[in-house]
């Protein structure tokens, strides 16, 4: 089972954590994960600006980000979400779940989702997650599993390339 750590500030991530969370991302998109890239393949130049801006925006009451290590090596990652707005800070709003291509099916999502699921209710209090997942994946199955439910899908919302696309499937997890 990885080890799990959540980081709630920018200073929080060091510079081997950083290029560690780059590769993870790279591999993940290039592997044809849905993880905010549309168009494989990826290079560490197009992933460490989008990065960093993320990081940039760590902050307890607002913004985390949960990773999970197998020694020293960062294997997986998700973030959670808070808008400031008070008639959404009800509810957060999970993305980027991936997990190293190498590690797969090795419990590293599901170990993610549900610490991330305590932390939304145990420290952020938040009453429920949301969620919008790439259609044709079976995401929805594994979501499912972990308790999520499907709320809507926005047919055909996601061009991957010319005559390809998928539905963007909206999830959630209520209560927590």
């Amino acid at each position: 089972m990885p080890q799990l750590i959540q980081l709630t500030d920018c200073s929080d991530v060091t510079p081997a954590l950083r290029d560690g969370l780059v590769k993870c991302w790279t591999e993940v998109t290039n592997g044809n994960g849905a993880n905010g890239f549309a168009f494989p393949p990826v290079h560490k130049n197009d992933v460490a600006p989008v990065l960093d801006a993320l990081i940039s925006r760590l902050h307890p009451d607002r913004e985390r980000l949960l990773l999970a290590l197998s020694g020293a090596a960062l294997v997986g990652w998700v973030t959670l979400s808070r808008d400031p707005n008070p008639l959404i800070a009800h509810w957060g709003s999970v993305n980027h779940l991936q997990t190293l291509p190498s590690h797969r099916k090795r419990g590293v999502a599901t170990a993610l989702m549900n610490d991330l699921h305590r932390i939304a209710r145990d420290e952020m209090h938040l009453e429920q997650l949301h969620l919008a997942a790439r259609g044709g994946l079976g995401l929805e199955n594994f979501y499912s599993r972990l308790g999520w439910r499907e709320v809507g899908r926005w047919p055909k919302a996601l061009r991957l390339a010319p005559g390809d696309t998928e539905d963007e499937v909206l999830m959630v997890l209520s209560p927590l």
